[in-house]
């Protein structure tokens, strides 16, 4: 059975945390001499009263933490902080249909980054804050941010990290996962302060360089206005975010190793990573000849334009500077297929990851090498690391999972009456938590507040699902999951 002692305990510390981050937003709009305090002042009440009251419940109980407890813990929280996050949206009077706001709220917290908002530019700077801080905040996972400001919880570290980290897990930095958060954080700190500059310095004003750094390194792609990166008209501006992107992208440990250790190696060592800078240069000269011949014109815009959408595509960031739904059709291909396959995995980007995609293409080149040498012994390796047949099978079960989900996306899409292409982008940009649309009816540069009501529920059903790479929040949603063994 469940420790719903320590449960309660861990839920009380990370809806306190939440609390915290409403304040702050409170106070950042009381600066701006924003008036609208109940849009803050329910909300931190409700998860005060929350906090303090599970508290209470768990006393001090046993601290016993099993795996299952973990896997609870990591998929109930994400739905409560989706549904806490959506209250200011909500008390401020800037949404009226709740599924919009809890879409907007875990379209954040999973780094989406689609909205629900038709005029984002004459919303108030505390709920502009508040969306970049879900972004920042989810990048690395609830679980990984609280462990690294809260380690005191009292709660089994290893089993959190485990359950939000399902699949391809983060590399473990040191022996205890709190100090590994630690590590992490502070590298995840230091590149959103170094992009935080690097905007203020090309041009936007210091709210929007914050604000934009936060959803670049989350991979998030929420921006302070309707028109996204195009508000800035800045070429400067789009190059630092396709190198902030491609940051953000990369396995965090490695950057770690990189900023900290100095050790360069690493970097041209990782397969992953080789493998994904290969990619962004195939598809970027893909776009870029397809655009320069469609147009007759061999521009530096073209490049500029083609480098950033499959950056911002494949890093699941989704900023937008123009309607690539009127590029030729190639150049579509090429984006549904690096918003499929992600970036690296330990990253804050989506997908499938291309980890999984460089195991792919290692396992059908030994089974070519099999057929011919059926005696041989050909063991699949990446960075000298062996793959033994239990992540073979993780990979093979995720992708399954996948394809299934997908198709679910994408009928019950049709059947609102979307499409087949147009339901297939939704599905896509959700599943794949890159926030683009891609379709007519709903393209990178409209408002997915055009959805039903029952298209916005899925689509954060998606999201989360792409979020905690299926498992994680399908678990304690299954009947086994509640046996006891």
């Amino acid at each position: 059975m469940l420790n719903y002692r320590i449960i309660a305990r861990a839920f009380s510390g990370l809806i306190g945390l939440e609390a915290l981050l409403f304040l702050i937003c409170w106070l950042v709009g009381i600066g701006y001499g924003e008036s609208h305090h109940s849009t803050w002042i329910v909300p931190i009440g409700i998860c005060t009263a929350l906090s303090l009251l599970l508290g209470i419940l768990a006393g001090k109980g046993p601290t016993h933490f099993e795996r299952r407890d973990g896997f609870f813990i990591v998929a109930i929280v994400w739905i409560i902080y989706g549904i806490l996050g959506m209250l200011p949206f909500l008390f401020g009077g800037h949404m009226l249909r709740p599924s919009a706001a809890f879409f907007e709220a875990m379209s954040g917290f999973t780094t989406t980054g689609s909205t629900a908002f038709t005029n984002i530019d004459v919303l108030p700077h505390s709920i502009l804050l508040w969306r970049s801080i879900t972004h920042w905040v989810g990048g690395m996972g609830i679980i990984f941010f609280t462990l690294a400001l809260l380690p005191a919880l009292g709660i089994g570290e290893q089993e959190l990290f485990s359950a939000e980290a399902t699949g391809l897990k983060l590399g473990k930095l040191h022996s205890r996962v709190s100090t590994t958060a630690h590590y992490l954080w502070s590298t995840y700190l230091l590149i959103t302060i170094a992009c935080a500059i690097a905007y203020r310095l090309c041009g936007m004003n210091t709210f929007d360089a914050i604000n934009h750094s936060f959803a670049t390194i989350a991979t998030g792609g929420f921006s302070t206005h309707t028109a996204s990166i195009a508000h800035f008209n800045s070429p400067a501006i789009e190059y630092v975010s396709v190198f902030f992107m491609f940051l953000g992208s990369v396995n965090f440990s490695l950057l770690y190793f990189m900023i900290f250790k100095q050790r360069f190696r690493l970097l041209w060592k990782d397969e992953e990573l080789r493998l994904f800078i290969t990619f962004i240069i195939l598809f970027t000269t893909t776009c870029t000849l397809s655009q320069w011949w469609h147009s007759g014109d061999p521009s530096e815009h073209g490049f500029r334009e083609s480098l950033f959408y499959v950056t911002s595509m494949m890093s699941t960031t989704g900023f937008t500077t123009e309607n690539f739904m009127q590029w030729p059709h190639l150049t579509w291909i090429s984006l549904i297929l690096v918003s499929v396959m992600g970036a690296c995995a330990g990253s804050t980007a989506g997908g499938v990851k291309t980890v999984r995609i460089l195991t792919a293409i290692k396992v059908m080149r030994t089974e070519v090498r099999r057929i011919l040498h059926p005696r041989a012994v050909l063991p699949l390796r990446i960075n000298n690391d062996y793959l033994t047949t239990d992540v073979l099978q993780s990979i093979f079960a995720y992708i399954c999972c996948y394809l299934f989900l997908m198709i679910v996306g994408i009928s019950i899409f049709v059947m609102l009456g979307y499409p087949v292409f147009d339901s297939f982008g939704l599905s896509i940009s959700t599943f794949c938590n890159v926030g683009p649309g891609i379709g007519y009816s709903l393209g990178p540069l409209d408002s997915w507040s055009e959805l039903p009501d029952l298209g916005l529920w899925l689509s954060s059903f998606l999201m989360l699902a792409g979020r905690l790479e299926i498992f994680g929040l399908l678990l304690p949603f299954t009947p086994s999951f509640w046996r006891d063994n």
